[in-house]
């Protein structure tokens, strides 16, 4: 009964789906619409639409099969996952919207590079911006997953679904269909969240006391502060880099242009505000996974299986087929922002921006106007090229569907981390402290997980940000006082 109501659901979600990108194609006219949309979005809209980007199969997926493996200790990374990325948000956001309106910037890469006047700066971080493929990746795997552990169908066909499903709606309404199909898709997230919250008490009763208890029954590690058998939640230190690497969450592409979505400043506040509300009730579901290892003690053959077997468990197949279809939302909510934020590096930073501004400054004859078609039209395609580019990655089944989601993320994370937090805490910024602070950030993060030296990826994204940051700032400090006639002026 579950399959056959979670197909008809399926089908019912599909066609929403493409009904609201019928209505974001019309409401896209030129690139900035689809990228960023015309700065007309409610801030409540907005907020949702963030926080379900911030939410995906990382954390309604990837986060209870952890917490199934790892136990309570997960509960630091719902704390750290909502309080530090809202802190940074607050902190970023006035600042990044300010500099967007004046340089009119449609991606993270454009803004770095129009704020510190570096056409190599733009190339550098378009290029980085494109290690988004691998989180991207990451949500179809846990459309795979979903699709298995619900269906039954084979885990590839589950993510050829997924790619193409949010290709298609995409395609025809770039960011407008992201919004509206993510306002809905993040309601519900939040809604699930709660009432699978609240099931515990029905079933454990007491769950502050109870699940610590039946957890210990497993595995006194289950219930422990710190997990020592994963080094990412093995004590302090590493807890420290969950917090500042989600921290430093915020400063995603995808999550940062949210801000230029909103129609006046003034809608900052009630924006970050809700935000972090939305963010805390969705976040609350990596309980489901603690209270999936009581229900069924070591028998997942993987973890990320972890919330649709409770689900399967627990509701009645009716409700049962709803959440699985609001898990599969969960996957969709970030995809499209990811895809959409791709999409316009690859038509508006790297062709446009790049390619074409490259030609005028040459001094070769150039058509704009068609340029600037043609740019629309590369990202729109770049939706489906971005979209199939993942398949290889996703296909290849991680062991940690929220692992992987971090992984190319950390490269991203590492390189804009720096020269963000100078532009919009700095009256003047100078464009080598930019560059070297990426270099230097990327280069830290690799050294530190690629190289092994550290083992949790959360801590190994903290290293690569605070060196960004660290030397941001000092080269920064230091080219001005040496080159101040070189440092780009932002404010009096």
């Amino acid at each position: 009964m579950m399959k056959t109501t979670f197909i008809i659901l399926f089908l019912i979600y599909l066609v929403a789906m493409g009904v609201l990108g019928v209505k974001g194609l019309k409401k896209t006219k030129d690139m900035k619409s689809f990228a960023v949309s015309s700065g007309d979005v409610n801030p409540y809209i907005v907020a949702i639409t963030w926080a379900a980007t911030f939410m995906s199969a990382g954390t309604f997926l990837g986060l209870p099969g952890l917490a199934y493996k790892n136990g309570v200790s997960l509960l630091w990374y719902h704390m750290g996952h909502w309080f530090p990325a809202i802190l940074m948000l607050a902190l970023v956001a006035g600042s990044y919207r300010k500099l967007a309106n004046k340089t009119n910037a449609l991606t993270m890469p454009d803004w770095l590079a129009d704020v510190y006047q570096s056409k190599g700066l733009r190339l550098l971080i378009g290029i980085v911006c494109l290690c988004n493929i691998v989180p991207l990746a990451a949500q179809f795997v846990g459309v795979g997953t979903l699709m298995n552990a619900t269906l039954g169908i084979p885990y590839d066909v589950g993510v050829l679904i997924g790619v193409v499903v949010v290709m298609i709606y995409l395609f025809l309404g770039g960011t407008y269909a992201h919004i509206y199909t993510n306002v809905v898709q993040g309601t519900l997230m939040c809604i699930v969240s709660i009432v699978v919250v609240v099931t515990g008490f029905v079933l454990f009763g007491n769950v502050f006391t109870e699940v610590p208890r039946m957890l210990t029954e497993i595995d006194p590690n289950l219930s422990s502060t710190f997990n020592p058998s994963d080094a990412a939640f093995a004590g302090p230190v590493a807890i420290a880099g969950i917090f500042i690497s989600n921290a430093c969450w915020s400063l995603n592409p995808q999550l940062m242009n949210k801000v230029q979505y909103l129609k006046t400043n003034r809608d900052l506040k009630k924006f970050i505000l809700f935000a972090g509300f939305c963010l805390f009730i969705g976040g609350m579901v990596i309980v489901g996974g603690l209270y999936s290892r009581i229900l069924t003690p070591d028998t997942l053959a993987n973890a990320d299986d972890a919330l649709p077997t409770f689900v399967k468990m627990v509701y009645h197949p009716v409700v049962g087929a709803f959440f699985n279809v609001v898990l599969l939302a969960a996957t969709m909510s970030t995809t499209d922002g990811v895809m959409v934020m791709l999409a316009t590096v690859l038509g508006n930073t790297l062709y446009r921006q790049t390619y074409i501004q490259h030609k005028i400054d040459c001094g070769q004859k150039v058509d704009v106007e068609k340029a600037d078609k043609n740019s629309l039209a590369i990202a729109k395609w770049s939706v489906v090229l971005v979209g199939l580019a993942s398949l290889p990655i996703a296909f290849n089944r991680p062991s940690s569907l929220n692992v992987l989601n971090w992984i190319g993320t950390g490269v991203i994370l590492s390189a804009v981390a720096g020269p963000l937090l100078v532009a919009v805490t700095q009256k003047k910024v100078h464009k080598l402290s930019a560059i070297v602070s990426a270099v230097c950030g990327i280069s830290s993060y690799l050294i530190a997980y690629v190289g092994k030296l550290v083992l949790s990826v959360y801590l190994s994204v903290g290293i690569g940000c605070v060196v960004s940051l660290a030397v941001a700032f000092i080269v920064n400090w230091w080219m001005i006082h040496q080159n101040a006639d070189q440092a780009v002026q932002l404010r009096d």
